[in-house]
């Protein structure tokens, strides 16, 4: 039954868990409390300008690298749904070095039917564990994956539970339609936390902070995200992005004066299917990762040890 409902179609696009491998649902879920040479297309980096100075030479590296990532980026948006369809969690593996270089990555963009503001559904439709040397048991003693504890994971603050909140997408000076993240995320948040939670939201293209009203949750005060890789691609009435966020959770210590802070790493994968005018389906995958630190990074570095998967409903208003 769990595989049949994290493997059903209901129209949402391309999904995973339909492949043959065990999909665990909602009550197998642990709950806790909460050097050498770069080479690029402008040739060889130290084989070229052999008078500019170290810093020129460092400075000129840097560019050479933004280009090449963000080329690299490009190419891969363009494969994202044929990755979806693959329903091979291997295809969920961490983005092309994400942390080596700071890109700027500009604001998501989401195509004209999702303007407006909708009503959401959320229902926990099972997860998965695809590293295969990994046990259960080893991966649900880990407490600091993403989706262990409450609010690591931001668009998910409490994995297992469904929820009703708004979401709202507005249009642009320049015409294109995007999220706004400030309201999404105060509702989202308020309505898994079951009263208002969320004190203030500040978001920038690449980076949003969420601050809670003290002592209103257990695991957080606050929580900062970092977007280092986005892609995203549309085919018909199909509409697919992906979110590479680094989050670091901020909370009380048992030191006087020193916060808690917990570093997580995970990807999201959405998939849009318009149905009507008013009404749209979607699913998201979110693909947790191990942090260098974890015992246990070295058996899965780049694979995601975790996959969540949530189905939702929009509702236009």
């Amino acid at each position: 039954a769990a595989a049949a409902a994290a493997g059903r179609g209901r129209g949402s696009g391309p999904r995973f868990f339909a492949d043959g491998r065990r999909v665990l649902g909602r009550k197998s879920l642990t709950r806790y409390p909460s050097a050498g040479r770069l080479q690029c297309s402008g040739g060889d980096l130290e084989d070229t300008q052999p008078h500019m100075t170290r810093k020129k030479a460092m400075l000129r590296m840097l560019a050479l690298l933004s280009t090449w990532l963000a080329s690299t980026s490009k190419s891969d948006a363009s494969d994202l749904l044929k990755r979806l369809e693959k329903r091979d969690p291997e295809a969920l593996s961490k983005p092309l070095m994400p942390s080596i270089v700071a890109i700027p990555v500009p604001q998501q963009v989401y195509p004209d039917w999702l303007e407006g503001t909708w009503d959401v559904s959320c229902k926990f439709s099972g997860y998965l564990l695809p590293v295969k040397q990994l046990s259960k048991e080893q991966i649900m003693r880990d407490v600091e994956i993403p989706g262990f504890q409450k609010l690591s994971i931001a668009l998910l603050p409490d994995v297992g539970s469904s929820a009703s909140f708004q979401k709202f997408f507005r249009r642009r000076a320049d015409g294109k339609v995007v999220e706004d993240r400030t309201a999404s995320f105060t509702s989202l948040i308020d309505s898994y936390a079951g009263s208002p939670t969320v004190k203030s939201v500040t978001c920038t293209n690449d980076r949003d902070s969420v601050e809670f009203i003290p002592r209103k949750t257990r695991n957080a005060e606050r929580i900062e995200l970092f977007s280092s890789s986005r892609d995203s691609e549309a085919a018909g009435d199909i509409f697919v992005c992906s979110d590479y966020v680094r989050q670091v959770t901020y909370s009380l210590s048992k030191q006087f004066g020193v916060a808690r802070q917990v570093v997580g790493e995970y990807q999201h994968f959405w998939t849009f299917r318009r149905k009507a005018d008013t009404e749209v389906t979607a699913n998201l995958l979110t693909a947790a990762y191990l942090q260098p630190q974890d015992p246990l990074f070295f058996q899965a570095p780049s694979k995601p040890v975790v996959v969540y998967s949530n189905d939702y409903i929009f509702k236009r208003l």
